[in-house]
């Protein structure tokens, strides 16, 4: 049996597979006016400062993108993001029903949007991948299929 790794506090949360392996990290950022860079050097912090548990997938979210890494045991600290995703587009649906923006959204609000999202992409058919190209790497990166069975921790303890 493969026991699940301890989680720092400052993860937002784990997605973990059907063996209790991390396959996904998620950190949520309210912060506005991100780059690829930036998002760079946040993973590189955590890695250093060793707040970031292994994982097969890496991503931060903001309120204006999403940055995703497919990580490996030799991955690169300072490497940009393998994807970056539009978050205000991805979102849009589930701010819809609650009549709100990314902007007047708390972070707690932010982090149930981005995992409502990811555990919806776990469920995504073959026609919604041919229609929408910003799915095409989640798809081919393996995070969709990953995500299939997947148990979403937020804030895990």
């Amino acid at each position: 049996m493969t026991t699940m790794p301890q989680a720092d506090k400052r993860i937002d949360f784990i997605a973990y597979d059907d063996s209790g392996r991390v396959i996904l990290v998620a950190e949520v950022k309210r912060r506005l006016g991100t780059s690829e860079q930036w998002a760079a050097r946040f993973r590189r912090n955590m890695l250093a400062h060793g707040f970031l548990p292994r994982a097969h997938f890496f991503l931060i979210a903001t309120p204006e993108r999403m940055y995703f890494w497919k990580q490996d045991e030799h991955g690169i600290a300072d490497e940009p993001p393998g994807f970056t995703l539009d978050a205000a587009k991805a979102l849009k649906p589930y701010l819809d029903k609650i009549d709100k923006t990314l902007q007047a959204v708390g972070e707690q609000a932010l982090e149930l949007l981005v995992s409502s999202w990811l555990s919806d992409i776990a469920r995504t058919d073959e026609a919604r991948l041919r229609q929408d190209p910003s799915m095409r790497w989640l798809a081919e990166s393996g995070l969709i299929d990953s995500l299939g069975t997947a148990r979403i921790e937020i804030n895990p303890a």
